[in-house]
C-alpha cells in the first residue's frame, strides 16, 4: 500500500522549490496530498489519517531574514510548531527542512529559526534535514545559482565563501531514503546533513558559469563563510548523489540549464 504523505511547501512562497521537485519525482510512489493554504493558519490541523508529514514550507534566505526577522520567526517557528504539535498529539512522524545555517545559528534570524525548529522537534518523532545550498531547475530567483545562469546585472559582487552545493534531485532522493528508513534513522539521529561533502568556492563557480563576469570580491558578514556537509549517515542508507560540484559534469549541467532558460 502506498504511504499517504502530507506535503507542505508546494504552494508556499512563490511555489516551493524543493517540495515541487519532490512531488514531481515521487507522485507515483506515494499518495502525496499537498497542504492547501497558509501554514501560519494551520493551528488545529488534522493529520491522523496520514502516514507521515513532509514539512518543507518555510521562508528561506539569510540576507532577507535580516530585513524581516519577525516574519521569518512567525513562518518558520510559530507555524511549524502547529505541525510539530499535531504530529506529537496525533502520533504521526514528520520529516522537516532544517538548514546548514544552524551550525552558526546566531549569525542571522534565518539560522536562528532553524535552530529553534530543531529544538522544538526533539519532542516529536522527527528527522530534520540540514540542507546545504540546494540548487537546480526552478530555484529561487534570489539565489546566486539562478542569477549567474541569467547573467543578472543585479549581481554586483562575489564573495570568497565556499558552499557545498547540492542538486535538488539529490535532495529529493535523500528525503525518500528518510521516508523508507524513518524509524531506524530517527532512533539514532534527530537531524542529519544533506550535502555532497564537496564544497566549491563562489568565485570558482561564478568564473566557470560566467567567465567574463568581472565582478569584484566583497567581504560579507552575517552568514557562514564555509559550509561542508557530512553525508556519512545518508550514505549508510545508500544515498548516492548524482551531481558533484567539483566535477565537470556539474558545469555541463549548468550550461544545459542556461540554454533551457534562454
Amino acid at each position: 500500500m502506498m504511504k499517504k504523505i502530507l506535503l507542505t511547501g508546494t504552494q508556499f512562497h512563490r511555489r516551493g522549490f524543493i517540495a515541487n521537485h519532490f512531488l514531481d519525482l515521487y507522485r507515483d510512489k506515494y499518495e502525496i496530498i499537498e497542504y492547501q493554504g497558509d501554514i501560519r493558519n494551520a493551528y488545529q490541523i488534522q493529520i491522523s489519517d496520514f502516514d507521515m508529514v513532509i514539512h518543507l514550507a518555510a521562508l528561506a534566505g539569510v540576507r532577507k531574514s535580516h530585513e524581516e526577522p519577525e516574519e521569518y520567526w512567525e513562518t518558520n517557528v510559530v507555524a511549524s510548531q502547529y505541525f510539530f504539535d499535531a504530529c506529537r498529539f496525533q502520533n504521526v512522524p514528520i520529516i522537516y527542512a532544517s538548514s546548514s545555517s544552524i551550525y552558526e545559528w546566531w549569525q542571522s534570524p534565518y539560522a536562528t529559526t532553524k535552530w529553534a525548529m530543531e529544538h522544538i522537534a526533539k519532542e516529536v518523532n522527527s528527522i530534520g534535514l540540514r540542507f546545504h545550498t540546494v540548487y537546480g531547475p526552478d530555484s529561487r530567483t534570489d539565489m546566486l545559482y539562478d542569477a549567474l545562469l541569467k547573467k543578472d546585472p543585479k549581481i554586483t559582487y562575489l564573495t570568497n565563501h565556499t558552499r557545498d552545493w547540492t542538486h535538488v534531485t539529490d535532495v529529493c532522493t535523500a528525503i525518500e531514503i528518510c521516508i523508507e528508513n524513518f524509524w531506524d534513522i530517527s532512533s539514532k539521529h534527530k537531524a542529519i546533513d544533506v550535502g555532497n561533502g564537496k564544497p566549491v568556492s563562489v568565485v570558482d563557480m561564478a568564473n566557470k558559469v560566467w567567465p567574463d563576469n568581472n565582478l569584484p570580491i566583497k567581504e560579507v558578514t552575517g552568514e557562514r563563510e564555509h559550509t561542508c556537509a557530512d553525508p556519512t549517515i545518508l550514505k549508510e542508507y545508500g544515498w548516492d548523489p548524482q551531481y558533484h560540484i567539483l566535477e565537470e559534469e556539474l558545469w555541463q549541467c549548468l550550461k544545459k540549464e542556461e540554454l533551457r532558460l534562454g
